[in-house]
């Protein structure tokens, strides 16, 4: 479901299954209004100040390990509006944690550790609200982000391999500048804020035996380790095209709220995240990141099968993506759908030898993308050149079509073998 249409329950009997990148409920992308989400929290039921019994500097007050806050549906109620101008889901937090603040809090400012979204919703809702916001950024962060953020006027500073290291530089600072550190995947606030896009599927689909999947990359599976170890634990955030998925360890928050609602968590690896991409702008015309493209992605590398003839929801809860890396996605996406090829064959150096090479090609609809010849750096006799063609190709069947014409008129062969799909 693109945009953040959700197809209403028309038969109660039918099972609904939500299906979820990672923790979090997010709304898609696309309109750039510049309103704000206004959300509004039963202040009974969730804790407005840190817990005082954690005193390391290193620890964030609002995320205590000893006293997680847990939200439940009462917690959250919202009047929102359906898309965000930063073009992710996490502004509903952001806006509200930023509203909650003190009067004196919001003179002094806050701080956060965030690879982009969180971060670009702090920058954007702290200069529209007057409040002095700092976020550090890992070195990984897609620079489009990077410079998004500076243009809302925030101070960003660059540094950290990860996540975990911004975290803790990040906490260093708050102390000393008495600065609020605010968790961009645990503080309660964020947690209540983000889970608006929720109500809006269940105010359309409200029945008991919804189904939560959780959906995450097999190279950052944080809450899958969690979930085996029953606690959150520190996994290595690899680099990943989710990167609005790679937290090293599941906030204390989060896992309490989410261990209980998740029925399921699969990971996926990153060419069905890439595959996942590539079918979203070739089919719904929508740009998505890796990270709200994740979910989708499972589905399409067949990891849910029981969701065949079910009503599913998508979250495509982001579209902020480097254009580079954008152009890399679809191309390893092309690649891994078999439709970009690439090859090496050695033919004859004589004229008309790199001629037959392109008719054969030709006669069998490929389209040549690149060619490099190379004569210097071959053992083959002096009369032979090596050619390194890129090629495109209709699918993976007219792809097995090229190659099984090229063995068998050329003894010196090789395909370049990306993590194919099929």
């Amino acid at each position: 479901i693109t945009n953040t249409s959700v197809v209403s329950a028309q038969h109660p009997q039918e099972t609904i299954l939500l299906t979820i990148s990672l923790l979090t409920l997010g709304t898609a992308t696309g309109c750039r209004q510049r309103e704000a989400l206004v959300a509004l929290l039963t202040p009974s039921l969730l804790p407005l100040h840190p817990t005082t019994s954690v005193k390391d500097e290193a620890v964030d007050p609002w995320c205590d390990p000893k006293n997680p806050a847990i939200l439940n549906f009462q917690d959250v109620s919202a009047r929102g509006l359906q898309d965000q101008y930063t073009g992710s889901f996490k502004e509903r937090g952001a806006r509200y944690t930023l509203l909650m603040l003190s009067e004196e809090q919001q003179k002094k400012g806050v701080i956060a550790a965030s690879a982009g979204n969180h971060a670009l919703a702090l920058c954007y809702h702290g200069q529209d609200l007057g409040i002095p916001v700092t976020v550090v950024m890992p070195l990984v962060a897609p620079i489009m982000k990077v410079q998004a953020c500076r243009q809302y006027g925030a101070n960003i500073i660059v540094k950290g391999n990860d996540i975990g290291e911004c975290r803790e530089f990040a906490l260093r600072m708050a102390k000393e500048q008495s600065l609020l550190y605010i968790n961009g995947y645990d503080h309660p606030h964020i947690l209540a804020g983000q889970g608006t896009m929720g109500l809006e599927i269940v105010e359309q689909a409200l029945y008991p035996h919804v189904k939560v999947i959780g959906v995450e990359s097999e190279r950052c599976a944080s809450f899958s380790a969690a979930m085996k170890a029953g606690r959150p634990v520190y996994v290595k955030a690899e680099s990943t095209l989710a990167d609005g998925l790679a937290v090293p360890m599941v906030g204390v928050n989060a896992f309490a709220t989410a261990r209980n609602l998740v029925d399921k968590v699969v990971t996926v690896k990153e060419e069905w995240i890439a595959i996942s991409i590539l079918r979203l702008v070739e089919t719904e015309k929508a740009v998505v990141e890796g990270a709200g493209a994740t979910a989708l992605a499972a589905i399409l590398a067949g990891e849910l099968q029981e969701l065949k003839g079910k009503r599913v929801v998508i979250p495509l809860c982001g579209g902020n993506i480097d254009t580079t890396v954008l152009g890399r996605c679809l191309e390893r996406g092309l690649a891994a759908d078999g439709r970009l090829v690439k090859f090496t064959v050695t033919v004859s150096d004589r004229p008309g030898g790199i001629a037959e090479l392109t008719r054969l090609l030709a006669n069998l609809g490929v389209s040549i993308k690149d060619m490099v010849h190379e004569r210097a750096w071959i053992r083959s006799d002096i009369f032979s050149v090596e050619v390194k063609v890129m090629a495109e190709t209709r699918d993976f069947d007219h792809w097995l079509e090229l190659k099984s014409a090229l063995e068998a008129r050329y003894q010196q062969l090789r395909f370049a073998t990306p993590n194919s799909i099929h």
